[in-house]
């Protein structure tokens, strides 16, 4: 038996789930991040990676991309 992830089961239900941009500049937590990096975890779950830009980088995090986008807020 095959594992359908959840983003494949929200494109064949079309609805396709909003997805965070590359290299696009977001308002997170009162910091201004960039999203780094994109994969999805070993379970399907899409995972980012992002960067602050306002300390040159000195932190960045990764978290579950769903989670990220309920409370960020694109530049």
């Amino acid at each position: 038996m095959t594992a359908v992830t959840p983003d494949t089961t929200e494109r064949l239900q079309g609805h396709p789930m909003a997805e965070a941009e590359m290299w696009k500049t977001y308002r997170y937590n009162g910091f201004r991040v960039i999203v780094i990096q994109q994969w999805d975890d070993p379970f399907g779950r899409r995972m980012i990676r992002i960067e602050s830009i306002d300390d040159g980088g000195a932190h960045a995090t990764g978290l579950f991309e769903a989670d990220f986008l309920k409370e960020a807020e694109p530049e």
